[in-house]
This record gives structure tokens, sequence and C-alpha cells, in this order.
């Protein structure tokens, strides 16, 4: 029932409202301002992250909200392979990330495009590309509660007797990208505590005969890789 995932877009409503009186015991919380008709369901509560509405709150009466929520939990910093920089710029220079973002060549033929002038525009569109999956990345979308063992955070595998991590991937535009988190210092769950991003590697995605939902493409292993 996630709300605020870039990768679990849904259709479920919000509803911001007053905590009147908790019951403890008859285990029932009684809250008013909510905007919904009788018989409506309630999936979940949440307690509101005060940046979700700008202005909203009073200053004079601060927000009380848990620790995990106002702490700063963004991972220290994102890091791109070799492989994976020259495989984002091959992906920018055959338009699978546009059209956010894409190359834009001179159609006059007395404007001729520069080999330098192209060069500096790749470069340009690559950085800008790189910041916004760094932004992404460093507020780790990988999930926490899955039942999959294989894509909870921090999860590991054997490799020829050595432990390693399983490389995680997400979306973004038409590409898939393939990323591990690498931490100093482990907690007693298994999260890391500002980790570092490691970008393994970026590959294009055909998102022919792929299923969508609200949007968002059920990527599975069936899904086919386009090659340079």
């Amino acid at each position: 029932l996630a709300t605020r995932s870039p990768h679990r877009i849904n259709c479920i409503g919000l509803s911001l409202v007053n905590v009147e009186y908790l019951d403890v015991r008859e285990k029932r919380l009684y809250v008013s301002a909510l905007d919904l008709v009788n018989g409506t369901p309630v999936y979940d509560i949440k307690p509101v992250v005060p940046w979700d509405i700008p202005g909203h709150f009073n200053p004079s009466k601060p927000l009380k909200v848990p620790q995990w929520v106002s702490q700063d939990d963004t991972l220290s910093s994102v890091q791109f392979s070799s492989e994976a920089k020259t495989s984002l710029e091959q992906c920018i220079l055959h338009g699978h990330l546009a059209p956010l973002y894409k190359l834009v060549r001179k159609k006059s033929k007395k404007q001729k495009q520069t080999q330098s002038e192209m060069e500096t525009q790749v470069q340009t569109i690559v950085n800008d590309a790189k910041e916004a999956i760094c932004e992404v990345l460093a507020q780790d979308p990988r999930a926490s509660n899955t039942s999959n063992v294989s894509k909870k955070r921090g999860s590991k595998k054997k490799d020829c007797g050595k432990v390693v991590l399983e490389p995680y991937k997400i979306i973004f535009c038409s590409i898939q990208i393939e990323f591990i988190v690498l931490s100093g210092e482990e907690e007693e769950e298994g999260e890391e505590e500002n980790g570092i991003v490691q970008v393994l590697n970026v590959k294009p995605v055909d998102f022919d005969g792929v299923d969508f939902v609200d949007g968002v493409p059920l990527v599975g292993t069936s899904t086919k890789m386009n090659q340079f």
C-alpha cells in the first residue's frame, strides 16, 4: 500500500485527519475531518509527513512525528561503473530516454552540427540523466518488506562460496538500472545506514507485449532487453 514510492504507484486515496482519541482497551482509533462516505473501507493508517504539504502546518506548533519519519536516511553517494556510464550514453544516443533526454539535431544543411558540438550536447544530456538517476537511487527505492527474499534491502547470495550482494533492478524511462548498495555498518535488522549506491549496468528495455497497470510496466523475466 505504498503511496510515495516511485515504482509502486496505486489509486488509493489519502485523507489528512485529526486524531481525537485512542481506545487501547477496545483497540479503536477515533478521528475527525475524514472525507469519506459511509462504508468506505480503510486499508491503512500512516503518520503524516510534514513536507508532503508545505506551509500547511503551523510552525509555532511543531508536528510530532516518529523518529523514522524525521531522520535523514538518504544514501551518501551514487557511483556509476565504467560499463554503466558507457551503456547510459549509448541508451541516450539510441533514444531510449526520449523524450526526457534526447539529442536535438539541426535540420538545416547550412547549420551543420560539428563533432565538438555533438559531443558537448551528449555529455550535457548524460550528466542531466545521471543526476536524475542519482536522485532516485539516493532515496533507496528497494523494497524493504517484500516476501521475495532476493529483493529485500541488503539481500545476499552465495556465489562460488562467497557471499555477494544481489543486484536490484528498477525501470527509468525505457532502460533498466542494475545497482547494489554497499555499507560500512550493518544494522541489527540487516538495514544499511547511509550506504553507497553502485550502478553496475544500464540496459534498454523492449516494452512490446509488456502489460501495464496504471501506466506502470510489469517487468519480469520474460521482458526483452534490447541490444545496441
